[in-house]
């Protein structure tokens, strides 16, 4: 008779374990990693050394620092534009009070999390749960808004979206989505847009097609590569949205920080996402 290549007694038993994150108009936006990059701001005053204390790209910084103010109805972090290696930052007293609170929350969680392991022995059940609801998106541009109204057509909806500040956009969904989701007015939604599918101009373009979502603002900051460039753009809100846009062109629209700028992108290119 053959034997098993390992006991199943041999296996470590397994265990409940998770993370939690701060919900902000039902949303969840803010977990261990971005409070880590916030405490790490806090200390040091600069995301460029935020960065490095972290362990994340100068990029990735700016991103996870634009995402973190977009949900929340405060800005956490305010900062000043000085060249990659220049500029400053520093936590608002929203971001100093809601990292306390994060702290704080965090030690309670942990005990929770001891305790359901000592009662549940060696189950796995609830791991694996944990495990099928951890998700993340690609798209770049994940803006929180409100349905402010649902328009049905034949086979598909029209549902324009009021995010932070007020400025509007429109998705296309089709009807089955709006009874699955319950895509209704008031109806609190994640706007999720692949930054490839926003283009960039100096002004809105006249000859856009009906339906066609144009958000306008200053040039907060460029990056360039081997390809096309991506441009991030700050509203007046402080709502930032990002797309790309060919090198060429972007010096030839003489598109550059600090200047006026538009993000573009039709109504199809918006993924509607909702929380429950």
């Amino acid at each position: 008779m053959s034997t098993p290549h390992k006991s199943l007694k041999s296996e470590r038993p397994l265990r409940v374990d998770g993370a939690f994150w701060l919900d902000v108009n039902d949303v969840a936006f803010l977990g261990e990693e971005r409070i880590a990059l916030l405490e790490q701001i806090g200390e040091r005053g600069s995301i460029t050394q935020a960065a490095k204390g972290v362990g994340v790209s100068y990029k990735a910084a700016w991103d996870a620092v634009d995402a973190i103010n977009n949900a929340s109805p405060k800005p956490l972090v305010e900062t000043a534009t000085g060249g990659r290696g220049g500029g400053g930052a520093r936590l608002t007293d929203e971001g100093r009070r809601l990292i306390a609170a994060y702290r704080t929350i965090a030690g309670e969680y942990r005990r929770f999390l001891d305790g359901i392991n000592a009662a549940m022995g060696d189950s796995g059940a609830a791991l694996d749960l944990l495990r099928r609801l951890a998700m993340r998106t690609s798209a770049r541009n994940q803006l929180f808004g409100r349905i402010v109204a649902v328009t049905a057509r034949t086979v598909d909806a029209q549902i324009e979206i009021e995010i932070q500040g007020g400025d509007r956009l429109s998705a296309g969904v089709t009807n089955e989505s709006v009874e699955a989701l319950s895509l209704r007015p008031g109806r609190a939604v994640w706007a999720l847009i692949k930054a490839v599918a926003v283009g960039i101009g100096r002004e809105p373009d006249p000859q856009a097609r009906p339906g066609t979502n144009t958000l306008c603002g200053l040039v907060q900051r460029i990056t360039r590569g081997d390809g096309p460039a991506e441009v991030v753009i700050a509203m007046p809100s402080g709502v930032t949205v990002r797309g790309v846009i060919a090198a060429d062109l972007l010096d030839r629209l003489a598109i550059a920080e600090h200047t006026p700028a538009c993000a573009i992108f039709p109504a199809s290119s918006v993924i509607v996402g909702v929380d429950n």
